[in-house]
């Protein structure tokens, strides 16, 4: 996974988790029986950790559009999709081996748009290793040609 996006996850969590924070210390130092502008909030289980947690799921939810994970991530998993649909081809699984295609890199569908030319062995010489001689040797001064 790209770093970025580790970094703007641990961005979006820090700034959840300190909403959490404030949000249950304001309302433990200053709300103890409960804020006046709630009904019914002056009852005794109300739990200014309870709260917190609220907030923390609350400020994930607002702060999502602030910090563009939501971009990084689709890419991630478009990528990830890829990688599998490369893995799971059967056009392109090799039946000799039995082995499946393997994507060892997340991005091989971008790199793939990029390929301009494709060299091929025709012959199978160099891929299977087959190296036969297709012609006939000659001896001439005492060499094999």
């Amino acid at each position: 996974m790209n770093p970025q996006v580790f970094i703007n996850l641990i961005i979006l969590a820090i700034m959840a988790v300190v909403c959490a924070i404030v949000d249950s210390t304001l309302e433990k130092r200053a709300f103890r029986n409960g804020g006046y502008w709630m009904a019914f909030a002056t009852q005794p289980d109300d739990n200014p950790s309870i709260n917190g947690l609220v907030t923390f799921a609350n400020a994930l939810i607002t702060f999502q559009n602030v910090i563009p994970i939501s971009l990084y991530i689709s890419i991630e998993f478009v990528r990830t999709c890829q990688a599998a649909f490369i893995y799971f081809d059967r056009e392109i699984y090799y039946a000799k081996n039995d082995t499946p295609t393997l994507a060892r890199s997340w991005n091989l569908s971008d790199d793939l748009g990029q390929i301009e030319y494709v060299f091929s062995d025709k012959t199978g010489t160099l891929t299977q290793n087959n190296m036969v001689r297709a012609w006939s040797s000659r001896l001439i001064d005492g060499l094999y040609i």
